[in-house]
């Protein structure tokens, strides 16, 4: 069809559809008008959420946090609950052990982490390397509705540490656990200018593109561990 004839076929659908509108607003006793009115004011209302919140994505304290681990190990990750930022280096190390890791990390350069003492750990700070046996990220948030990382790119937090160690870490604060997606995209946004990537980690990297046969690590780490801090 040419670019006409779609144009006007178009026009005829359009031209159904105002009409059927037009008879429903009339059969209910009231004008497109105030249809109108009425649809602009909720829009107005709902500000940047225009669809009903989730359930899984309203919980709050501890049950969003439960909530949160549930999901990302519905996902292949697994996780740690430590009291405190200072308690990093120490969980990190049982971490790498337990995993018969060297006891080395690649970080960027977050003064959260940078600061803290990583004596009896080989901790070094820059971009990710192919090489690398094990990275450590620093999240910005996470959604408890789909277990979900939010991780920004920049100096302090190298994409690359996101997708070139075998084995990716990464500290989350227990405020930062958020109910759905949304809620992370409200406060990436509140923060000011957004990052050029932000990326979202769900589980560690899987593929079945190769037989149907699910295998992790297919495009980056094959392991995902969570630090969950209290504040």
């Amino acid at each position: 069809m040419t670019g006409t004839a779609n144009d006007t076929a178009r026009q005829r659908i359009l031209t159904r559809v105002r009409r059927g509108a037009e008879d429903s607003a009339h059969a209910a006793g009231r004008s497109m008008s105030d249809r109108r009115a009425a649809a602009e004011a909720r829009l107005a209302a709902a500000g940047t959420r225009r669809a009903p919140t989730p359930a899984a994505a309203t919980l709050e304290g501890e049950a969003r946090v439960a909530q949160f681990l549930q999901k990302l190990e519905a996902v292949d990750g697994t996780w740690d609950r430590i009291p405190s930022l200072d308690a990093l280096p120490a969980a990190l190390s049982e971490a790498l052990r337990g995993r018969n890791l060297p006891a080395a990390i690649r970080m960027g350069a977050d003064p959260e982490l940078t600061g803290l003492d990583w004596a009896g750990l080989d901790a070094s700070s820059g971009v990710g390397r192919i090489e690398e046996p094990a990275t450590l990220s620093r999240a910005a948030a996470a959604s408890a509705e789909t277990g979900t990382l939010a991780l920004v790119s920049g100096p302090d937090n190298p994409v690359t540490l996101t997708f070139l160690g075998e084995t990716h870490f990464v500290a989350l604060k227990r405020s930062e656990i958020l109910g759905g997606l949304d809620d992370v995209w409200e406060v990436l946004r509140a923060r000011g200018a957004l990052p050029r990537t932000v990326n979202l980690v769900t589980g560690p990297s899987r593929s079945a593109d190769i037989g149907q046969v699910l295998q992790l690590g297919a495009h980056g780490p094959v392991a995902l561990h969570v630090f969950v801090i209290e504040d």
